[in-house]
């Protein structure tokens, strides 16, 4: 499934803390593990990591004018499934993007596959 937020030019910098946040530990699991070699071995509480998912699914940021749109904005698109929308699409709505429908989704999906599929041969051309 893919989805399309336009980001606008003030909310920006929220939305890009957001997409590349890094994982951090998060909640003790309750597990004991032993960490170092040989004398240096010491028992320590397993944690659970915090995984930015924006990071591991992958998305695309690109600025309006990149994609010849008269508009003050960014669009983020983002495909994956709808567990990852579920999870995750609450706090991008909450810091300000909106999602795009209908006509104007698909303009600007389309300049956007359109723009990815030229750099893509671009640098086919270059390495290939």
């Amino acid at each position: 499934m893919i989805k399309i937020y336009e980001i606008s030019s003030d909310k920006l910098a929220k939305i890009k803390g957001i997409l590349e946040a890094e994982d951090l530990p998060g909640e003790e699991l309750g597990v004991d593990i032993e960490v170092g070699e040989g004398k240096k071995t010491e028992t320590v509480r397993a944690k659970s990591w915090k995984i930015n998912e924006f990071k591991r699914q992958g998305y695309l940021l690109r600025d309006a004018n990149s994609l010849e749109i008269s508009k003050k904005c960014s669009y983020l698109y983002i495909n994956a499934g709808d567990d990852f929308f579920k999870k995750n699409e609450k706090i991008l709505l909450d810091a300000g993007a909106k999602l795009l429908s209908g006509d104007e989704f698909n303009k600007v999906k389309e300049k956007i596959e359109i723009a990815e599929k030229s750099a893509s041969e671009g640098l086919g051309f270059l390495f290939g």
